[in-house]
């Protein structure tokens, strides 16, 4: 374990500072159906014992779909990056379509009416879209594993939460959420466990 700056290595204080430090380092990731904690630690660059370490008791053989997992806030798979660029766009969100998905995949996990899609998007064939094909998606509507991943990473622009929800999020209220959904997988994990 790293020693937090300042603290002496045996001061309960300074254990106190460094596991909060560690906490906000790290964001929930629900596995996918196909997931294995090699396939995760190999998209995000990391080897697997750095995926366990910051797993209790997670196995290597045995992870299963819709189990909340830790990760690195900074590790991002490529698929992660698509997204939050997407996000940058003024008016829309842009969206890089994946191989297999077709418009009512993307819709329905949304909660997107097909007509503000047709809006966005006049003159594409919204009926035969191609891997990697970008589209625009009204803005503020994403996946639950999206949003958990924007928020974990605390890469959301302030004012995307505050012209979508009406709400005023400051930078320490979203490290908050992050520790707090941190916390709240951490003690999940220690529950499946027992």
């Amino acid at each position: 374990m790293r020693q937090a700056i300042g603290m002496q290595r045996g001061s309960p204080k300074g254990l106190k500072r460094n596991l909060t430090t560690r906490a906000m380092l790290v964001r929930p990731y629900t596995v996918r159906k196909g997931d294995t904690v090699f396939k995760i630690s190999q998209k995000r660059g990391m080897t697997v014992d750095e995926v366990l370490s910051l797993n209790h008791g997670l196995r290597k053989k045995f992870i299963e779909e819709g189990q909340t997992i830790l990760l690195p806030s900074s590790r991002l798979s490529s698929r992660d990056k698509e997204i939050l660029d997407g996000v940058k766009s003024k008016g829309y969100r842009a969206y890089p379509v994946r191989k297999g998905e077709t418009i009512e995949d993307i819709t329905s996990k949304r909660g997107i009416r097909m007509g503000a899609v047709e809006r966005l998007n006049e003159g594409v064939d919204l009926g035969s879209l191609r891997a990697n094909q970008v589209i625009k998606l009204p803005k503020g509507k994403y996946t639950e594993r999206e949003k958990e991943m924007m928020t974990g990473v605390c890469s959301i622009p302030h004012h995307f939460f505050s012209a979508t929800k009406k709400l005023t999020l400051t930078k320490p209220f979203l490290l908050v959420v992050v520790v707090a959904v941190a916390a709240a997988a951490a003690y999940k994990s220690q529950q499946n466990e027992a």
